[in-house]
């Protein structure tokens, strides 16, 4: 078989961004609760608040005083573009007579000078903070484009809705529900359909060729490292944090003026909300490139980089070996060269490297012999590979 050459990672992020903790791996963590061993049902539970402590480790040794400022940048525009701050746009409930953006009789440009002020400012700081977290988080950019356009749709299904009915979804019929449900229904094709499916397959791919090795318990170890159940459970409260923050603001300004009662719940409820909904944007962001370590690819579906990379000729081809006596995945790999790596035999050690190379984390040299991992036979590397017909 034949594979991409995986993105470029040195070494696993979690074993080196964690070198200074005691605790270096998901697997290394113990379990603190035990809601499953009463109900079973309950066992995600005990994984996910497991998963909650690692990500603390990992989140306290790799992020630095920079991952901060988007979310800083966040929270300005949420005030800005929410809270009247002196100009009585908000509260007085502006023009009703006026709406749209374009031309010269458009609500937009008909506001209070403050209040026009305020919203660009809002505008522009929050065009930058979903631009700095683009930069700081690459191998996530592609997909980041993806969800901001999700969330445009979002809001946007929230505004048309409340347009319709000032009060949604207090008694409202059916028609007006039609715009909260097309942009929820643009956002889950894109989170879950686009952007999960990447993560999850770039994530297999990474440990299949990153972390192969001939020891099955090797290759379990390695697929715990890597679980994604903390990172589903954040995309599922983002999704439903920005549905909160979505209607909350749009409520807060659709009731038709003079505006009744105190709309300053919905406004705190908005910013509240929408920070928090930020906040788990950055970590639906972050977790994949720590996982992954830090590199000049991307994070895509298996078809997204079957057709990217063969776009390029100047992509290298990786062949997996695969045992000859069984026909299981084997871990030793041949580049497009020839050259053949393959694991350091020695136990514990984490080496990969060229046949009668030395290990240069052992020093035992790498042997041109290979004991298969599932069925024990062992053999000559160069038999782990095909010399017939196209490889696929």
């Amino acid at each position: 078989m034949v594979v991409s050459k995986p993105i470029h990672v040195d070494v696993d992020a979690v074993e080196h961004n964690l070198a200074s903790e005691p605790v270096t791996r998901l697997s290394d963590i113990d379990a603190f609760t035990q809601f499953g061993t009463r109900f079973g049902a309950l066992s995600h539970i005990d994984e996910a608040l497991r998963q909650i402590k690692f990500n603390l480790i990992a989140a306290k040794s790799s992020l630095t005083y920079t991952h901060a400022a988007p979310l800083v940048l966040a929270f300005g525009a949420l005030v800005l573009g929410s809270w009247d701050l002196g100009s009585g746009e908000l509260s007085g409930g502006g023009d009703y007579n006026r709406g749209g953006i374009f031309g010269s009789e458009s609500g937009f440009l008909h506001v209070t000078g403050g209040a026009l002020v305020l919203s660009f400012l809002s505008l522009f700081i929050s065009v930058a903070a979903y631009v700095l977290l683009m930069v700081i988080f690459p191998l996530m950019r592609e997909n980041l484009l993806y969800l901001i356009f999700g969330i445009l749709a979002v809001e946007y299904g929230h505004i048309a809705s409340h347009a319709s009915d000032p009060y949604f979804p207090i008694d409202s019929d059916l028609a007006t529900w039609a715009g909260v449900v097309i942009g929820n229904g643009i956002i889950l094709f894109v989170s879950l359909g686009v952007v999960r499916r990447s993560v999850m397959e770039t994530r297999d791919f990474h440990v299949e060729v990153s972390h192969i090795h001939p020891d099955p318990r090797r290759m379990r170890s390695a697929h715990e490292d890597h679980s994604l159940l903390l990172w589903n459970v954040s995309l599922f409260l983002w999704l439903l944090f920005l549905n909160i923050s979505a209607w909350s603001g749009s409520h807060a300004v659709a009731r038709p003026p003079p505006i009744l009662g105190d709309t300053g719940g919905f406004v705190i409820l908005h910013i509240i909300s929408g920070l928090a909904s930020f906040a788990l944007l950055m970590h639906v962001s972050w977790y994949p490139q720590f996982m992954m370590g830090d590199s000049g690819g991307s994070i895509q579906s298996k078809l997204a980089r079957m057709v990217s990379e063969g776009m390029g000729s100047e992509k290298i081809e990786v062949e997996i070996g695969t045992c000859p006596d069984c026909g299981v995945t084997s871990s030793a790999s041949r580049e497009g060269d020839g050259s053949i790596i393959v694991s350091c035999r020695t136990e514990n050690c984490e080496g990969r490297g060229l046949v009668g190379k030395e290990c240069e984390y052992c020093g035992a040299e790498y042997t041109g012999s290979l004991a298969c991992g599932s069925c024990g036979a062992t053999s000559n590397v160069e038999d782990h590979f095909s010399t017939q017909g196209e490889l696929w």
